[in-house]
């Protein structure tokens, strides 16, 4: 992932990933989404009600939260259901929980029917006060009666120490006690009457509901729909993480070591037609024809200080667009007034004559062995008054060893002497040698490269390879670019991109009469007239 100069990742990397994973993402929420309303669709509706319970003569938070636990005690549902009986049937759910900072206690039922939930919801908080009742009425009755049991103990005493003869003293004792005995009994009979409730009042009975309380569908959606975007992001961040693939112009040049010169947008509609279009000749307002006119722009830049009239034009693997890069790179130094030959070099699947409508059959292996002149083979291009094709000619069985040869390097000077610019579209790179071959004695090298396609591994092999020959990179051009892999125009920084490119290693330095395209073209096209 990109990232910002000294900084983290980059705020706009993510965007574009999220750009690029948007139909993973996308489909992820409608899955939620499809998830959660199909279970609040299946799901049976049910429905709360809440009574209130006032706890008075609670001792504190812990005296309250013991008095709800006991809601739902065995004891409590067994009051419940002697009382309710055969109208309990059926799945209940009874909680209990304290409102707020207060003694109240809401007791909630929640059932299939709304009479049900009301029903059931009155039923334990009604079970509820009487349980406590019956607990405070026996707490009452047995301190009552172990007080009348001590209230006779003390009289039968005194009646032993009137047989007896006991002193005064102990008679008045035994009296005093009896006295204060009764007292208690008299006081416990008095208060215990307020205390018989046990300290709670039946508030607020519960109410039919009018409407279930589950499922609820726009919940349910909203947070299906945020459970499924999470999931998508979650994967598409992994699929990012996992992806080998060039998806930005930074990775692509770090891993080459050149600049990328231009970003070329997809083309649509090409693969519906006859023959792929040529967008610079077809279209030359669309964004993708813009971008080959920035390469131009890009490589006139690398001519103001070395010689630039044969270039390579390769790639890492197969149909990462090098062919139409070549054809419309041409038609647009063409368009600028300069004199081009484009030679389909591919001599194992040739088509760049395809893409202009001419012939490929008789050309390039025609010439170097032997068989006919440069002049007869030389097409022109329709159209275009300082465009000319070499076609490959018939496919040959070394390849290779043809382009070794002397017959090739002295063909390829006599067209660089010829023409102001020469672009030759060869063969990838790995599957085969002829690019090396080929870009050791070119002035130039262009990598074509596709967002979402090259992987970074093929592209960092390939350049291995062309370093090997000390062949000239002067950079990249990344093709099939969308806006979700971060497509936008961008002015190119003469002086990085001057630093950029490496100096010739094929001993075609720049000559005062040599390096200023305009003035060699101007001079040739003078001598051609």
């Amino acid at each position: 992932m990109a990232t910002e100069m000294g900084g983290g990742p980059a705020l706009r990397s993510y965007v574009g990933l999220v750009g690029r994973r948007k139909w993973w993402i996308a489909a992820a929420a409608l899955l939620g989404l499809a998830a959660s309303l199909g279970l609040s669709l299946t799901e049976v509706e049910q429905y709360s009600a809440t009574a209130q319970i006032l706890a008075q003569s609670s001792a504190g938070p812990t005296q309250l939260q013991t008095d709800i636990q006991l809601v739902t005690s065995a004891p409590v549902q067994a009051l419940v259901t002697s009382r309710l009986g055969g109208k309990l049937g059926g799945i209940q759910s009874v909680s209990a929980a304290e409102v707020g900072q207060t003694n109240v206690i809401a007791i909630t039922a929640i059932r299939s029917s709304p009479a049900g939930a009301a029903l059931v919801a009155n039923a334990y908080g009604r079970a509820f006060v009487s349980y406590l009742q019956g607990v405070a009425t026996g707490n009452l009755t047995a301190a009552e009666s172990q007080l009348q049991t001590q209230i006779g103990k003390v009289g039968a005493h005194l009646k032993g120490l009137r047989g007896t003869g006991g002193t005064a003293g102990e008679r008045a004792a035994l009296l005093n006690q009896q006295a204060v005995l009764r007292a208690q009994l008299e006081q416990m009979q008095v208060s215990g009457v307020s205390s018989l409730s046990g300290g709670l009042e039946f508030v607020t009975p519960a109410q039919r509901p009018t409407s279930p309380s589950s499922p609820k569908p726009v919940q349910l959606g909203l947070l299906g729909v945020a459970a499924g975007l999470v999931l998508g992001l979650a994967f598409a961040f992994l699929r990012d993480s996992l992806d080998e693939t060039l998806s930005s112009t930074e990775t692509a040049e770090q891993i080459s070591g050149a600049p990328v010169l231009a970003m070329v947008p997809v083309v649509t509609g090409g693969k519906k037609r006859d023959r792929p279009l040529v967008v610079s000749v077809s279209n030359p307002l669309s964004p993708a024809a813009e971008a080959y006119r920035s390469l131009r722009t890009s490589l006139q830049f690398v001519r103001q200080q070395r010689a630039l009239r044969t270039v390579v034009v390769t790639s890492p693997a197969a149909d990462e667009g090098r062919s139409a890069t070549v054809a419309n790179l041409g038609a647009v130094f063409a368009q600028a007034g300069e004199r081009v030959l484009l030679v389909s070099c591919d001599l194992r699947r040739p088509r760049l004559a395809r893409l202009f409508g001419l012939d490929e059959q008789t050309g390039l292996t025609a010439v170097l062995l032997g068989g006919r002149s440069l002049a007869e083979v030389v097409q022109p291009v329709s159209g275009h008054e300082t465009l000319w094709l070499l076609g490959a000619g018939k496919v040959p069985a070394n390849p290779a060893e043809l382009l070794t040869g002397p017959a090739a390097r002295e063909l390829f000077a006599a067209l660089r002497a010829e023409f102001d610019l020469v672009l030759i579209d060869s063969p990838p790179v790995l599957p085969v040698t002829d690019a090396a071959v080929l870009s050791k004695d070119a002035d130039g090298t262009l990598m074509v490269v596709a967002a979402g396609q090259t992987r970074q591994a093929d592209l960092r092999r390939a350049a291995e390879k062309l370093a090997q020959v000390n062949a000239p990179l002067i950079g990249t051009v990344l093709t099939r670019v969308t806006r979700q892999t971060g497509y936008h125009y961008k002015a190119m920084n003469p002086d990085l991109l001057l630093a950029s490119v490496p100096a010739p290693a094929n001993g075609h330095a720049p000559a005062n009469g040599d390096a200023p395209a305009d003035a060699a073209h101007g001079n040739r096209h003078a001598r051609r007239q």
